[in-house]
Formats: structure tokens, C-alpha cells, sequence
């Protein structure tokens, strides 16, 4: 199962104008680029924050156990220019509060975070600060451009100060595994309780100090007016599989079809039936009606959600948190609608693997999200 939750900040950070600020901008930026007036390499880095508290109420509500859920940040790409053929983002958890202001890269302010500043007053600290956990030394590391905790004397498991997803050749969206940092934030470790101030986007150290690489990503922000708006989306498995007395379908002939509503409100939790049956239904003892048997599909059948108009995938296929259920009524799926956008349609699509076959069942199954 899956809930998506959305940026309640975000902001970019550019060195090139280090007291400017962003926060109602509908674009963030990570990268480095030829100033204009120096000459010189400058950086841009990116903030984003979520509301932990949503998701740790999301995680009490399902009753999700511990490190049992994955946490998945991503952002969508409105224009790249000039990138290396690879390169690594990294998301640092930053030590320090911040405001958003209510600036744009056209009409820059100085009441929010800023390359220098956290607010209109105060800036980014650097290493004044520290903080112990399971017996090992948190820091601060940065300053100017954002700070963030690093880790020292590290001793047992990794606390996941630091995501990161490597690029190559591929597309430029950001689709990061946070769930270390999420459970940090959540549970912290040993008693002790980290602050979630946001993520700290950027390339990684080794790519911003890295003279030969340059270009820029920039990503739709918060404000855009697109459904391309930061989410982080937390997956959990609650499949489960008891047939009871239905048979199995025949994977060389069979027909699928589903209680999908015409709508369903952003409020709605719901659990949508998904039927299998006989291409060709049998006729039954008496000669009069065919016999529509329902039947399961195998337990290795998966599902996608997909934006209708745009055909963007919101829920991706996933070999453990996008697998369809069963019980001695149907196939089903839960699907919780809070996060997604309203007044738009969406697709639900489904993947059947049968051995070395993947049949896929792209019908014309639509719903719309409403207020």
C-alpha cells in the first residue's frame, strides 16, 4: 500500500545571489553554472520539507511496524542544461530551522533562507553545534549555502544522515530512498530526538568540487501549478493472499474486470475488488445460464496507477508494495486517496507474471479524484 504526502517548503539556494530568496519561486534548482557577472562556477541547492508529523500518523494509523516501509522522495524535472554524463545528487538532513519567504528568482527578497541566511536576520550556523547518538558525535558541517549533520566515530548501524541516487544516462527526476533519514526523524535512535528541518539537495561533494562538471536541473517546486509537486510517497506491504475455496484462473484464457467507482473522494480509503473469470464461461448443467465463475489471479499480480491525461506514473509497479491481494470473495487492492491531486483522472493498470509470461491489462479502467 502506498500514501503520498507533499512538500510543505521548499526553496533554492544560489550562491550567486547569496542573499536572495526563492521561497515562493515555482521552480528549484541544484547545480552549478557560469556567472554572468564573474565568471566564476556558482551553486545552487535546493530545500525541501515535509510535515513528519503526517507521516508519522500515516505510519500509527496502519499500524506499520518498524523499518518495515520504504520512503521515497521525488521531484520532476522542468529543464536540465549542460550535465556530465553522470553525476550523484545527495540529500543531507539539515541541522538548522529556516524560513520560507516570499521571494521569486525574478523579484528576489531577503525575508527567508537564503545562500547566507536562514531567515531575514539570522545565518546558517557552521559547526557550532553538536549532538550525541547510540555514542556517536553529530556535527555540523556547511554554513553558507545550507548546513547539515554528519556523522563521527560511527559504531554499529548507520543512522542514513546522507541519501543519494546516481545518474547516468538516464532521466533527470529525482526518485531517492529516504527511509533511513524518515526513520531517523521518526524514531531517532537511543531515546534521542533529531529535528526535521528538511532535506539540503545538491550535487554530491565530490561533483560540486569538481571544476570539469557543471550544468543544472531544475525541478517544479510547490508552487508550481502542475501535479509535478514534491511528494514523498511511503510504501508498505499489506498483501495478503487466502483464496478460500476460488480456483485459479486460466492463464491461457481469462478476463478481468473491477468494482472501480466513477469517483472517489481525497478523503476515501477504500478497497477496490478486482475479478477474474473464464474467457468463455461454461454452460451450466441445465443448458439455460453460463456459469461466470470468479477465479484468482496468480500472487504475482501487480499494480500501476497512472495520471490519465499525462500518462505520468503516480504508483509505479513494485515487486512488494504494488501486489494484489486476494480473499475468499475476489482479488483486491487498498488504496488510500489523501495525497492524490483532485479533480483529475487517473488509470489503474495491472501486471499478471506467470512464470516466464507478464501479461499486462491496460482496459480502459478510470476513476476520478474529487474534492
Amino acid at each position: 500500500m502506498f500514501k503520498i504526502f507533499y512538500a510543505k517548503q521548499d526553496i533554492t539556494l544560489y550562491e550567486g545571489a547569496p542573499s536572495g530568496n526563492t521561497g515562493l519561486d515555482e521552480i528549484l534548482e541544484i547545480g552549478k553554472r557560469i556567472s554572468s557577472t564573474s565568471g566564476t562556477t556558482v551553486k545552487s541547492r535546493s530545500v525541501v520539507q515535509f510535515d513528519i508529523d503526517e507521516v508519522n500518523s500515516a505510519i500509527i494509523k496502519y499500524n506499520i511496524p518498524d523499518n518495515s516501509y520504504e520512503a521515497s522522495l521525488q521531484l520532476y524535472t522542468s529543464h536540465a542544461k549542460n550535465l556530465p554524463s553522470s553525476y550523484t545528487i545527495v540529500a543531507k538532513l539539515l541541522a538548522q530551522s529556516w524560513e520560507n519567504g516570499t521571494g521569486q528568482l525574478s523579484s528576489l527578497t531577503t525575508n527567508g533562507a537564503s545562500w547566507l541566511f536562514v531567515d531575514s536576520a539570522n545565518q546558517w550556523i557552521s559547526g557550532s553545534e553538536t549532538q550525541s547518538i547510540s555514542g556517536s558525535t553529530l556535527g555540523i558541517a556547511g554554513g553558507a549555502g545550507g548546513n547539515y549533520l554528519f556523522q563521527t566515530n560511527v559504531s554499529g548501524s548507520e543512522l542514513g544522515l546522507i541519501s543519494s541516487e546516481s545518474f547516468s544516462y538516464r532521466t533527470t527526476d529525482i526518485s531517492m530512498n529516504v527511509t533511513d533519514a524518515i526513520s531517523v526523524w521518526i524514531s531517532g535512535s537511543d531515546g534521542s530526538y533529531i529535528p526535521n528541518y528538511g532535506f539540503l539537495l545538491q550535487f554530491a561533494d565530490v561533483d560540486e568540487q569538481n571544476s570539469a562538471k557543471q550544468g543544472y536541473i531544475r525541478f517544479f517546486s510547490r508552487e508550481t501549478h502542475t501535479i509535478y509537486v514534491p511528494k514523498l510517497i511511503l510504501y508498505w506491504d499489506d498483501f495478503t493472499f487466502t483464496t478460500g475455496s476460488l480456483q485459479p484462473i486460466d492463464a491461457d484464457s481469462f478476463v478481468v474486470y473491477t468494482q472501480v467507482k466513477p469517483t472517489y473522494k481525497t478523503n476515501e480509503i477504500v478497497k477496490i475488488r478486482i475479478y477474474g473469470r473464464d474467457k468463455f464461461a461454461k454452460k451450466s448443467p441445465l443448458n439455460l445460464f453460463p456459469i461466470e465463475t470468479v477465479k484468482y489471479l496468480p500472487a504475482t499480480t501487480f499494480f500501476t496507477v497512472v495520471d490519465a491525461v499525462t500518462d505520468e506514473v503516480i504508483i509505479p509497479y513494485n515487486d512488494i508494495y504494488s501486489k494484489v491481494s486476494c480473499d475468499s470473495i475476489s482479488n483486491f487492492i487498498n488504496i488510500d486517496f489523501s495525497g492524490f491531486m483532485p479533480d483529475r483522472y487517473y488509470r489503474l493498470e495491472l501486471k499478471i507474471q506467470n512464470g516466464i509470461q507478464e501479461t499486462y491489462i491496460t482496459d480502459q479502467i478510470y476513476f476520478k479524484v474529487i474534492r
